[in-house]
């Protein structure tokens, strides 16, 4: 489908001028042409295989060109005898520069079924070379898609076969954007689809960014360099008595080295998936956290997030839901026990400088908030320069004044949004940099405060307070001692 498009439909105009001259040269009265550039392999999702057929079976045409019978079906044997039967049930002949078939005679009908079977047989070889080519490509490292994804574009390799991706400047500024302000602020993916929309960010297609389409870019590892294969492969299914084609995520994918430039650091992809893991474990019917450690304990075996279980008559526990993993259940109280003690021991100062975290952490923010104000400054100067062209462009007579002042609402929107987004990233940045004027004070709160964290009331409290400084932790089953290890 893609040479085709390329070649601005070639063999198809090719085809067509074959068997136009065919019709001539045997002095026949075309009724019909039927066109069609499909790779499906099933009548199903070939539209205008289904017209004819259709045509066909109503007795319209007393015969039928093509260039091969094997252009008719290449499908499974049900449709080759779908297309058989009605060709002989109708008697409508099917003529090809080599041979005329008559579906009622039988030599011709077995050698028609004979060519179809053929033809089955030779898109199953394509086929299988086609799916071949691709897994080797995939493994020197080449892009096989055929759309790049937001953030790069597919060029051709020079001297050698196949695509690679090069950076899209423009797109490649909102990915960074968009990892930005997952991995260094506290944000949802919710609120980051919002920042990106006030902004004036467009996504490639639609006009509005969605939150799949925000999750699909923090989760492709396309952005640090790797190439991803196969991982909704695609599965045929029944289903209401027709064969229906799924693309479940696989879990059994190709991950190999790119021959394309990351975008993304390795250190932001990995802030990005911790984030993407640990996020908010589930909570009871009324939306109140009873587990002060919800979301923040990983199995070690599976790396499922473990949940709470509450009894009537003992303790809560720490459970693994995965059904296939054997990593055994602990008491909450005893794993809380353990991260607080890891805690105080990490926060002493022989053993943790929070000083120079704390110093590192406001840093990393404030250096983020200043590249989105730079970026949109950028983007603000486009925004003018687009109203200074099409001034021009009214003085020139090119544009209309109603093209003119529909251009001109459209850019100062555009304008007004960056604008706004560059005032409020100045007020959060003159807010980080107080607070890291006062990180120093910072500290001994901190340490006081994990002195009467047994005190807190809420789990809700203890949890959030924990997620200032815990990213995940993970319990692993002792087999010798019957242990678990933290």
């Amino acid at each position: 489908m893609e040479a085709e498009a390329k070649g601005e439909g070639e063999t198809l105009a090719r085809h067509e001028h074959i068997l136009l001259e065919l019709a001539n040269k045997k002095d026949l009265k075309i009724g019909k042409i039927y066109k069609e550039i499909v790779s499906g392999e099933t009548i199903e999702t070939r539209p205008e295989m289904q017209k004819l057929l259709a045509d066909v079976r109503q007795g319209k045409w007393k015969g039928v060109l093509v260039v091969e019978v094997e252009r008719l079906a290449r499908g499974e044997t049900i449709d080759q005898g779908i297309v058989a039967k009605a060709f002989r049930i109708s008697n409508t002949k099917i003529l090809t520069p080599m041979k005329t078939y008559d579906p009622n005679n039988e030599f011709d009908e077995e050698y028609f079924e004979f060519g179809l079977f053929m033809s089955r047989r030779e898109y199953k070889v394509i086929n299988r070379r086609l799916q071949r080519g691709r897994m080797i490509s995939v493994s020197e490292g080449k892009y096989v898609g055929s759309i790049a994804p937001f953030g790069y574009d597919r060029i051709k390799i020079k001297g050698d076969k196949g695509y690679t991706l090069k950076e899209n400047k423009e797109e490649s500024n909102i990915v960074k954007i968009i990892y930005d302000l997952y991995a260094y602020n506290d944000l949802s993916l919710n609120e980051i689809t919002r920042k990106l929309n006030e902004m004036g960010f467009k996504p490639r297609k639609n006009d509005k960014w969605s939150i799949s389409s925000v999750k699909e870019i923090l989760a492709n590892p396309v952005y640090i360099g790797k190439i991803k294969w196969n991982s909704r492969k695609e599965v045929k299914i029944y289903k209401n008595e027709k064969i229906i084609k799924t693309r479940p995520r696989n879990n059994d994918y190709i991950l190999v080295n790119g021959l394309h430039k990351n975008i993304i650091s390795e250190k932001t992809w990995n802030i990005v998936n911790i984030k993407r893991s640990v996020n908010l474990a589930p909570v009871t019917h009324n939306n109140v956290i009873q587990n002060p450690l919800c979301g923040l304990i990983i199995c070690g075996k599976c790396g499922k997030k473990m949940l709470r279980r509450a009894y009537t008559n003992q303790e809560p526990i720490l459970y693994c839901p995965n059904p296939e993993c054997n990593n055994i259940s602990t008491k909450l109280k005893l794993v809380e026990e353990k991260l607080l003690e890891g805690l105080k021991k990490w926060l002493e100062p022989s053993e943790f400088d929070y000083t120079k975290y704390l110093e590192k952490t406001s840093c990393n923010k404030i250096d983020m908030i200043k590249k989105m104000i730079e970026f949109l400054e950028l983007e603000a100067k486009k925004e003018n320069d687009k109203l200074l062209k099409i001034f021009d462009l009214l003085e020139k007579e090119i544009y209309t004044v109603e093209i003119f002042n529909s251009r001109k609402k459209l850019i100062l929107e555009n304008l007004e949004k960056i604008n706004n987004s560059i005032e409020n990233y100045k007020v959060e940045l003159e807010k980080e940099e107080k607070n890291y004027e006062k990180r120093e004070i910072r500290i001994p709160k901190l340490e006081n405060f994990l002195d009467i964290y047994d005190l807190l009331k809420m789990p809700e409290e203890k949890n959030e307070f924990l997620k200032i400084l815990i990213t995940r932790s993970f319990i692993f089953e002792n087999r010798k001692s019957n242990k678990k290890r933290f």
